[in-house]
């Protein structure tokens, strides 16, 4: 099996494919964010959120439905940011306040398929 990289522009991002490209369900994203560090959260948060736009830009050229490997990975570490900005954003730390852990989610989105 091939390694499937980034698409050029976004190698900015491949400190994070081993941590978000992977993970192919929110409740799998969500759980990530509760193990990690606020530290690496922040991280992310920073590399990934002003170039947001541009990363939309490039996926917009594409059907979401049958994205390029490269960018169905680019695609799986963006939706990291979900997570990611709500402990930055938000909560100041990886994990609910006053929520067990660890805990999940379970959200539904009728008609979609994750790569």
């Amino acid at each position: 099996m091939s390694h499937v990289s980034l698409p050029d522009q976004f190698a900015f991002l491949e400190p994070f494919v081993a941590t978000w490209g992977a993970l192919r369900t929110q409740d799998e994203r969500y759980r990530k964010r509760q193990e990690l560090a606020q530290g690496e959260l922040e991280a992310f948060h920073a590399a990934l959120a002003p170039r947001l736009e541009e990363v939309f830009v490039h996926l917009d050229q594409f059907d979401p439905t049958a994205l390029p490997e490269a960018e169905a990975l680019l695609f799986r570490v963006v939706l990291g940011l979900t997570e990611a900005s709500q402990a930055v954003e938000i909560f100041g730390q990886p994990r609910v306040p006053h929520a067990p852990f660890p805990h999940s989610v379970n959200m539904e989105w009728a008609g979609y398929q994750p790569h």
